[in-house]
């Protein structure tokens, strides 16, 4: 039973998916057979949960049938996923799942911390007379929130290409170390044709609730702007941040100054990072204050388009006619705000 639970508790694990197929249902079999109703029903209110909470929820795990449905509804919970179609659910989606292990992690052993690390692809080494963990400075780089002061690689010190972590640290770089494999499976997946007939009525749901989530997003002025004549770069960081994305420190250090230069105050713009993970207020205040010189002698300015593409921050395949002419993320805000003006 402990076995069972394990892999209830962490079912993107390579034993789960084992398990499965050698012991579940085929794919006709839990879409259409009334014993698998539970892990149907299950799946849904994992993406529920994920959408509403960023956590995809804990269910009881006292039986072996708890646990079998629980294991069974995480395929579904995917297939479901990818058949809405909306890139940003699948990434909320992801942080779901992600955010859900994380948690669990921090009641875990750390020789079990290690094991998911070995699963995730993330190489680090174990000291058990000390009793640390480090961890390669690769993966650190690539998984670690660094806009943090604490997480900058000066402030851990480096060895040998290893920096030292502590056990909730490590949880914090498998979560999203997991969103990231997640989203990446799901973003090359295609809708089976059973699936989405069979959860047509909850796929449609969750797309209606998107569409007025982004309408209203839309048409809700962030501050003193609009979010509709944002240039695609910036929409793109703000996209990523609401979706629970761990943006690089370019792009929330760019979206700062650019916002700040559109005279949007400290309070505002801490409330779009409200929903990041890891928001801790106090910090991310002084960030923003730091940047927008609210707090230092210097008001940074927001980087041109080619700095933008030079950082990696500009969506190239999104650039649209007016991204073309113009050179400054600022520029393009103006423009839009000239035709509307303009407009009869």
């Amino acid at each position: 039973m402990r076995e069972l639970t394990i892999l209830a508790k962490y079912p993107f694990l390579q034993d789960t998916r084992q398990f499965i197929k050698e012991n579940g249902p085929s794919i006709d079999e839990l879409l259409y057979n009334p014993p698998y109703e539970r892990a149907r029903i299950i799946g849904i209110e994992r993406l529920d949960n994920a959408l509403k909470h960023r956590d995809v929820g804990s269910r009881s795990l006292a039986s072996e049938s708890d646990c079998i449905m629980e294991i069974l509804s995480y395929p579904l919970a995917r297939m479901v996923a990818v058949c809405i179609g909306d890139p940003y659910f699948k990434k909320r989606y992801a942080l779901g799942e992600a955010s859900h292990m994380y948690k669990q992690l921090l009641n875990e052993s750390t020789s079990f911390l290690l094991s998911i690390a070995k699963e995730l692809d993330v190489t680090v080494q174990y000291n058990t007379e000390k009793n640390t963990i480090k961890i390669f400075f690769k993966n650190y780089l690539r998984n670690a929130p660094t806009r943090y002061k604490e997480w900058k690689i000066v402030n851990r010190g480096i060895r040998n290409g290893f920096l030292s972590v502590s056990h909730k640290d490590l949880a914090r770089i498998l979560l999203e170390s997991l969103r990231k494999r997640i989203n990446k499976e799901l973003v090359t997946r295609k809708c089976d044709s059973n699936v989405y007939d069979l959860f047509s009525s909850d796929i449609k749901r969750f797309q209606y609730t998107l569409a007025t989530q982004q309408k209203k997003m839309e048409a809700t002025p962030v501050g003193k702007i609009s979010v509709e004549k944002l240039p695609p770069c910036m929409t793109e960081v703000l996209a990523a941040i609401q979706s629970g994305e761990n943006v690089p420190h370019m792009g929330r250090f760019s979206l700062v100054a650019f916002l700040s230069s559109l005279k949007l105050s400290t309070a505002e713009i801490l409330k779009l990072f409200s929903t990041a993970p890891d928001y801790q207020e106090d910090k991310t205040k002084y960030q923003v204050e730091h940047i927008t010189g609210a707090s230092s002698s210097t008001e940074y300015k927001c980087p041109g388009c080619e700095k933008m593409r030079t950082y990696g921050i500009c969506p190239v395949d999104k650039m649209d006619d007016l991204c073309k002419k113009i050179r400054h993320p600022l520029s393009y805000y103006n423009n839009k705000w000239k035709q509307e003006k303009q407009k009869p």
